[in-house]
């Protein structure tokens, strides 16, 4: 048997934590009720306006949470974190699953569902990502990192589609019911009895990601240690300075944010979009599978821009396909409007893989946790800006005009500010790096480096 510190041991602990990693992460992932997320929602009694002011508690939850999370993680260990974070989601299911509907308890129940998965996704947020990247590099292998975010890709696709076509083939109680009459039972099942069948079925996958954490182990450059408050605090101080006197560093974030923000909006309610271009509840888990199989198709593409092409190239690519994504979903088209939704979940895979290619680029091992953090703070602050802005918008045009006319309105409204936004970032990233050469170098900027600087 090698010895404890053999490079053999050390690949096989690197290959083991990334199997693991990619694991934890699709199971995380697996939310069944994503195609019928707003739709399953207003299930539970509440309005519109209430969907999307959950949604603020839940980015808020992320935002409070995010960044102390990770530096917390970068001091006493990513492990406790993602564990944390998988308990947190188990328990943020249970509520979904156990909540009487209708009663008193409903609005309670999901407030308390949106803070708990805000705090889930804060404490995995970066520490999972770091520990699977510093095992590479303990190994020697962080150049192997877009073969990670690839194979990431394709695993999480295929999972995806089963995930979507169950998820909304579960919800919807006309296929379940012809299965039952087919089995030679009575039947009538109504949507009331059918709409938590995805959360028991995410509940199941929040177990085995908590499976998949428990057995993560940490890699030598983040073992735990002690940290009391003030250590983290001063962590998260010293990052985000770090952050701002870094350019190319707060540019990738801020990029991710301007191409997050309006995606977002849109995939969150794109249930209701579906249903209002003819799409049956039936059939929003195929669209979702149709979005997962399209990056499965693009994780090959992907590895080559991120290893090949440039950053300003790949971000100039990530605003036109968003802003072609946004404007076809705002004309409402008829069933084929459905593909400018896809076209826009697959913008978001891109700028998720492209920003984590650059990030562990550019980041030390010794915060790499931290700043993967605020990068998801940045992207939680728009989405919860986002929301309040959405559901303020959708409560003043309501009053001027009916309920589908209203949504139509406010969803046709997201090009012209994306194209807004667009126009000032171009402005603020020439002031912010008045040299493009960083941006124009093909590969991204540098190989990452394993020490804290």
């Amino acid at each position: 048997m090698p010895p404890p510190d053999s490079p053999a041991l050390s690949f096989a602990a690197a290959e083991r934590n990334v199997r693991l990693f990619v694991a934890f992460r699709i199971l995380f992932n697996a939310r069944f009720y994503y195609p019928v997320f707003m739709v399953m929602f207003l299930d539970f009694g509440i309005s519109v306006e209430a969907f999307a002011l959950l949604n603020a508690i839940w980015a808020a939850a992320i935002v409070l949470l995010e960044v102390p999370s990770g530096a917390l993680a970068d001091l006493i260990g990513r492990r406790r974190l993602v564990v944390a974070g998988a308990a947190l989601m188990v328990i943020e299911m249970a509520i979904l699953v156990l909540v009487p509907v209708p009663s008193a308890w409903v609005l309670p129940a999901l407030v308390a569902n949106r803070i708990l998965s805000g705090a889930a996704e804060a404490f995995i947020s970066g520490a999972d990502e770091a520990l699977a990247f510093d095992s590479l590099a303990a190994a020697g292998r962080a150049a192997d990192w877009p073969k990670v975010l690839e194979r990431l890709m394709r695993a999480g696709g295929v999972v995806t589609i089963v995930c979507m076509v169950t998820g909304s083939l579960a919800y919807d109680p006309a296929p379940l019911d012809a299965l039952v009459r087919g089995a030679g039972f009575a039947g009538g099942l109504s949507r009331a009895a059918t709409f938590r069948l995805p959360i028991w079925l995410t509940l199941g996958s929040a177990l085995g990601a908590l499976a998949a954490a428990v057995a993560m182990r940490e890699p030598p450059r983040s073992s735990p240690g002690h940290a009391d408050p003030l250590a983290t605090f001063r962590q998260t101080a010293t990052t985000g300075r770090w952050i701002v006197a870094r350019p190319l560093v707060l540019l990738v974030i801020v990029a991710g944010v301007l191409i997050d923000m309006p995606i977002r909006q849109v995939l969150v309610v794109s249930s209701e979009i579906y249903e209002q271009i003819g799409i049956p509840p039936s059939a929003f888990g195929l669209v979702s599978a149709a979005a997962a199989l399209l990056g499965l198709a693009l994780a090959g593409p992907l590895r080559w821009l991120a290893l090949d092409a440039s950053a300003s190239r790949n971000g100039l690519l990530l605003a036109a396909v968003t802003l072609v994504g946004l404007a076809g979903t705002a004309a409402f088209v008829p069933v084929v409007g459905v593909v400018f939704v896809i076209l826009l979940s697959t913008a978001m895979r891109m700028v998720t893989f492209l920003q984590s290619h650059y990030l562990n680029q550019l980041v030390d091992s010794g915060r790499r946790a931290t700043v993967l953090s605020f990068r998801g703070l940045a992207v939680n602050v728009g989405y919860g800006a986002g929301c309040v802005v959405f559901a303020a918008a959708t409560a003043a045009i309501g009053r001027v005009a009916g309920g589908d006319a209203c949504f139509r309105i406010v969803v046709s409204l997201l090009p012209w500010a994306f194209l807004l936004a667009c126009g000032a970032f171009y402005a603020w990233t020439r002031r912010l790096i008045p040299d493009p050469q960083p941006l124009a170098r093909p590969g991204g900027f540098r190989s990452p480096p394993l020490t804290t600087a």
